[in-house]
């Protein structure tokens, strides 16, 4: 019979556990290579449906812009297309005859996000300055106030049986915080709403939202200019905008 030194037996027994733990480690690094190799994969495949859905998202900001560019034109309003500072696609434009409004225009822009369009309608260079210099900006945030409350917008259409009106866009009051105080009316219009109603959206936006902002020029500039006060710019729009039957008198200073 052969005799194992002890030395030796330690030795073989070690290199079995080594072997062991060798075998072990393999398992688990393979183990974990498939894990790194399943996230990635999730990875690369969520990113290519971000990525499919970007650019899905930007041929049909595309598309809409092409729609509304054709409507401007037919229309004759001066517009132009350009590209924001975050990327988004950009149509500025120019609303003539707003003959109560600062340098007697309105001034708009449209941002063509992925599913929706953003729309604000606002005052000239002219009217923000007002805004800009006025002590009154406290009586104008509570004349928005109202406006909010109250004013509803509508679009009214001609047709073979009489004229109708529509009535399914809210846009919201506001005054710039970019320290250029531009005095804005804006709404946010889903891609699937403007296909719905291309011609109504295109109507409210060009001639709707400036033709309000023209009808406020009033009691919003003589609010701002203190020949008016703020129950007295709420009266005018009660009296000249909302047509409601009670006498108001202004008292212009």
């Amino acid at each position: 019979m052969k005799k194992v030194s002890r030395k030796r037996c330690r030795r073989q027994k070690g290199d079995s556990e080594g072997l062991f733990l060798k075998k072990e480690r393999r398992r688990k690094m393979q183990e974990q290579t498939g894990k790194i190799l399943e996230m990635d994969g999730g990875m690369k495949k969520s990113q290519r449906a971000i990525r499919k859905k970007k650019v899905e998202g930007s041929q049909e900001a595309n598309e809409m812009i092409a729609r509304f560019s054709s409507y401007l034109k037919a229309h004759n309003i001066q517009f132009a297309r350009h590209t924001a500072e975050d990327g988004t696609p950009q149509i500025t434009m120019v609303f003539k005859n707003c003959d109560m409004c600062p340098w007697e225009i309105t001034e708009g822009c449209i941002f063509f996000h992925d599913d929706s369009m953003e729309a604000r309608v606002y005052y000239s260079e002219l009217g923000a300055e007002i805004c800009r210099d006025s002590e009154k900006r406290p009586d104008l945030y509570r004349l928005m106030n109202f406006l909010h409350a109250r004013v509803w917008p509508m679009v009214a259409y001609e047709t073979e049986d009489g004229i109708y009106s529509s009535q399914n866009f809210c846009p919201r009051f506001y005054v710039t915080e970019d320290e250029r105080f531009d005095i804005t009316a804006a709404i946010v219009i889903s891609y699937s709403h403007y296909e719905l109603d291309e011609l109504q959206t295109e109507d409210f936006i060009t001639a709707a939202l400036p033709d309000l902002l023209d009808r406020l020029s009033i009691p919003i500039f003589f609010l701002l200019g203190g020949k008016i006060t703020l129950e007295e710019a709420i009266g005018m729009v009660k009296n000249d905008i909302l047509c409601e039957t009670e006498d108001a008198v202004y008292s212009i200073k």
